[in-house]
């Protein structure tokens, strides 16, 4: 990533980058690095699901996921 991409990225937050990650995901199926970071945004799942256009149970699915990861220590 260039340095003004880096510089930009670090100015949305965390719910912001978390919509434009869900948008370049092409399988449809989110990583499990992308399920830690839906668990570390602050916001309710409610919210989140508003935002990227998901059902509420989906960020919660994902939300666990991003849970047992970081258990693991699989999440950064």
């Amino acid at each position: 990533m260039s340095f003004m991409l880096q510089i930009e990225a670090a100015q949305r937050s965390p719910l912001d980058q978390l919509a434009i990650d869900y948008m370049t995901i092409r399988s449809g199926k989110p990583s499990i690095d992308f399920c830690c970071r839906t668990l570390g945004v602050l916001e309710k799942d409610e919210v989140i699901a508003r935002r990227l256009g998901v059902a509420i149970s989906t960020v919660r699915t994902w939300r666990e996921v991003g849970r047992r990861m970081n258990g693991r220590g699989s999440c950064r």
